[in-house]
């Protein structure tokens, strides 16, 4: 290896520790402005020490328009969904304030880390990709991370899936676009999608969770359509390879956008996970069920189970008797692995509706992180 490979290498590690050390030990992620003057600095030493020679992208200004259109398709689209779900008022007020402790800071962090982007991957070996890589999500966890409650199990889940994988998924396709069109794409791309939430005064309000998929399947999009117009002429895979690779890519877009829509339980159909024994033996605990939203309560049978609501809870339970009482339907309900009977009736307004379909065993990792939880504030 050669000795400016070395000392390439050498920054780069020391630059990424160096962010990972905050991120893990202190709270200098709180002030952006702080965190966008180290990266100013050190996209300054990086490009002072170990400047290399840059192959211009011909491509660059077309591509650079690409993104920003994806960018407002992005937003756009986000705004359509608000239509169905509903809007809210935004927890930022745009102003002198927003701009200097949100706005100005982010958009100096992205300029920073894509030039560093940019110089570490010019060192084209698989170690500088991957340190690439782990840099820029280290730098998004110091940057946006703090905002959650790590302790709590459902703020830790959120930034598991829209801070941690999203990063990850992002900056590969951050990585592709600054390696064959330069740092102005990205530079572009990442503003316009970081900075909207500060100056719109309303929020769609998506559920967390199907923005997290957004977040992780839309990058995956753009890079499938911008792998299909600039390699297209390549000989290096087959047609079929190419074929399967779009096909395979395709279905898991699918698979994690009826997977969230499921999770979200906004929609006719939602997926629960089971936490207590008391329907063990037809449903055990750790599996997930899929169940038909309804408030109709008239299509509930015997035999059915169904979901009712308890208080803050939902309770996935049998249908052991019907009554009707001066036209009020009431469903009696019992777990199949209780001895009684639950006490009470259920009504139209606790009724959520019908398991449909059981998945054994598939949400156990829920459960375990339930339990690690509950750990934690027993310790």
């Amino acid at each position: 290896m050669k000795r400016e490979d070395l000392k390439f290498i050498a920054l780069e590690i020391f630059i990424t520790g160096f962010f990972l050390i905050i991120l893990l030990a202190s709270k200098i992620s709180f002030n952006k402005m702080l965190v966008a003057i180290l990266l100013i600095v050190y996209a300054y030493i990086t490009r002072k020490l170990i400047s290399r020679p840059k192959q211009l992208s011909i491509y660059k200004k077309e591509v650079t328009k690409y993104m920003i259109t994806f960018a407002i398709i992005y937003i756009a689209l986000y705004y359509v969904l608000g239509i169905y779900v509903g809007f809210y008022k935004s927890t930022y007020t745009f102003g002198f304030d927003t701009l200097f402790k949100y706005i100005i800071p982010i958009i100096l962090i992205i300029i920073s880390s894509e030039i560093i982007r940019n110089e570490f991957l010019m060192c084209k070996s698989k170690f500088s990709i991957l340190n690439t890589l782990l840099f820029s999500v280290v730098v998004d966890l110091v940057v946006y991370v703090n905002i959650y409650n790590l302790f709590d199990k459902e703020e830790f889940l959120q930034a598991l899936g829209y801070i941690f994988f999203a990063s990850i998924i992002s900056n590969i396709l951050y990585n592709y676009v600054s390696n064959k069109f330069g740092i102005v794409p990205n530079i572009a791309y990442r503003i316009i999608i970081s900075i909207y939430v500060y100056i719109i005064p309303i929020v769609p309000d998506v559920y967390i969770y199907f923005k997290s998929v957004c977040r992780m399947v839309y990058p995956l999009i753009i890079y499938i359509v911008l792998r299909s117009v600039y390699e297209k002429n390549k000989t290096i895979e087959k047609n079929t390879h190419k074929s399967i690779r779009f096909i395979s890519t395709t279905i898991v877009i699918i698979f994690m956008t009826i997977l969230s829509m499921l999770i979200s339980c906004k929609f006719k159909y939602g997926m629960l996970v089971i936490g207590s024994g008391s329907m063990t033996g037809t449903i055990d605990k750790g599996d997930a069920i899929i169940y038909k939203s309804s408030n109709n309560i008239k299509e509930a049978k015997e035999g059915d189970i169904i979901l009712f609501g308890v208080g803050n809870k939902i309770v996935i339970h049998r249908v052991v008797k019907i009554m009707d009482i001066n036209d009020e339907i009431r469903l009696y309900t019992k777990g199949d692995n209780n001895m009684q009977q639950d006490p009470g009736y259920i009504t139209k307004d606790e009724y959520k509706g019908q398991v449909v379909l059981k998945i054994r065993k598939i949400g156990m990792p829920t459960i375990w992180v339930n339990d690690f939880f509950k750990g934690l504030k027993r310790g």
